[in-house]
């Protein structure tokens, strides 16, 4: 197949692209600032602006399938939820309909909920609608946390570490948030399926990796990595999204934002075994090594 991947620059899209070339496809890796991508077989980069759909349909012309993997987590340099995670999705579905592109495979989140309190939940919830909505033949699939080289999660922990504890490291609550992390690497497997199995058209997949593990492990994990040892003092929600709600107008650099915060009460686990019933093959387990 020739596939258009919309956001082939980011960490999904690192790994997901030279999956897909590994598997003999040819991919259109489709970003803001593709002139600087570095040439490779199989992959012909390719400028589109998705807030602003400046590209897009011409960038999908011809392709059998698009992946969306554009999003953000947090509101940073300008960029909102609503013109990324929501109008971002809407110009993708209407460049494709203009393109002519039967399917489309779309990264949400686990967790997503129809609750404007949680921001970024609830946008990817809206975005995610409109795929559903689009007519196209949609695939969308929700990963737990993802870890792998490049990720944002188990790094913004690292640099947590690093820079904004000296000594000691907040948890937030009890510590116990309960994640399933899933290997950026199993999600392009899940990804390329999605695209070549014509049967999963329509489908919702929660993915996530072969075990739970609390917020408190995963920063045990972290330390254990790269050797960063500190003191954890576990602070109540109230308190830290108090905090946080100064530090988003104040110090928007603080590693945390009042919403990540709130997003933390939202469920982010599936069965232990979704993976394995959707897509074959037992995932990975939690490997940080790369962070040390």
């Amino acid at each position: 197949m020739e596939i258009a991947v919309v956001g082939a620059s980011g960490f999904v899209g690192s790994h997901v692209v030279p999956h897909l070339v590994a598997a003999g496809h040819q991919v259109r890796a489709v970003s803001r600032r593709a002139a600087s991508a570095p040439p490779r077989a199989g992959v012909s980069p390719v400028a589109a602006d998705v807030e602003m759909g400046q590209g897009l349909a011409a960038a999908l012309r011809g392709v059998d399938a698009v992946v969306h993997l554009v999003a953000i987590p947090r509101e940073t340099g300008g960029r909102s939820f609503e013109r990324v995670n929501v109008g971002g999705v809407a110009q993708v579905v209407a460049a494709s309909h203009k393109a002519g592109v039967r399917r489309i495979v779309h990264l949400s989140a686990l967790g997503v909920v129809d609750d404007p309190r949680l921001r970024f939940l609830s946008s990817k919830w809206r975005g995610e609608a409109l795929v559903r909505e689009s007519g196209l033949e949609w695939v969308v699939l929700r990963p737990s946390l993802l870890f792998g080289p490049g990720d944002g999660f188990f790094n913004l922990i690292k640099t947590t570490l690093t820079w904004w504890s000296p000594g000691v490291v907040a948890i937030p609550g009890d510590g116990q948030t309960r994640f399933q992390p899933l290997s950026v690497d199993d999600l392009a497997i899940a990804v390329e399926r999605s695209l070549t199995d014509d049967h999963r058209a329509g489908s919702v997949y929660e993915l996530g990796g072969p075990a739970y593990l609390t917020y408190e492990q995963i920063v045990d994990r972290v330390m254990a990595a790269t050797g960063k040892r500190r003191l954890k003092l576990h602070v109540p929600m109230a308190l830290i999204g108090g905090l946080t709600a100064v530090t988003d107008r104040l110090l928007p650099i603080f590693p945390v934002s009042h919403d990540q915060i709130g997003s933390m009460a939202a469920a982010n686990f599936t069965d232990l075994d979704a993976f394995e019933r959707a897509f074959g093959g037992q995932p990975r387990a939690l490997d940080v090594s790369y962070l040390a």
